[in-house]
C-alpha cells in the first residue's frame, strides 16, 4: 500500500496531474515497483495546444460488499512503500 500523499493543485484538474506524475516517479522506482508494473502507459502533450492525453492500466479485482451483496470493483496495490 501507497503512503497517502498531500496534492497541492488548486482544482481537479490539477490534481489529476499530480497523481500521474506521483505514478510515474514509483513506477520507475525499482524499490517501490519491484515487479515492474506499468501502469501509466502512454503520456503525451500537446505542444500547439497544451493538452494531455494519459492512458492508464490498472490492476483490479471483483470483491464481494457485505453492505449490499454487490460486487464491487477495487484496485490491486503494484507500489509498496
Amino acid at each position: 500500500m501507497a503512503s497517502p500523499v498531500t496534492l497541492n493543485g488548486p482544482t481537479l484538474e490539477h490534481q489529476l496531474l499530480e497523481v500521474i506524475e506521483q505514478v510515474q516517479r514509483a513506477q520507475i522506482n525499482a524499490t517501490r515497483n519491484p515487479n515492474g508494473v506499468t501502469v501509466v502507459t502512454a503520456y503525451t502533450r500537446n505542444m500547439a495546444t497544451g493538452a494531455v492525453t494519459v492512458s492508464l492500466t490498472i490492476p483490479t479485482d471483483d470483491v464481494l460488499d457485505a453492505t449490499n451483496g454487490s460486487i464491487d470493483v477495487e484496485a490491486i496495490a503494484v507500489f509498496v512503500d
